[in-house]
């Protein structure tokens, strides 16, 4: 799945399960970047993050590429 980088300046919204499953989706190892929101949503770390902090942080803790 391509990224939809008109997204990127939205907030990341964490109460959203397909915003969580949209962009764990874009990743081959989905589930465990899924298990990875989930916990980043409940520790509030990303909370107020935009998308494109997301996928940042992604590549920053788990080592994937940002997705085109």
């Amino acid at each position: 799945m391509a990224r939809d980088m008109s997204r990127d300046r939205n907030l990341f919204n964490c109460q959203e399960d397909h915003e969580v499953n949209y962009v764990a989706g874009l990743y081959p190892d989905h589930q465990k970047v899924r298990e990875f929101l989930k916990a980043k949503c409940a520790s509030k770390e990303i909370y107020h993050s935009t998308h494109e902090k997301v996928y940042e942080l992604i590549h920053k803790e788990l080592g994937y590429p940002v997705p085109h």
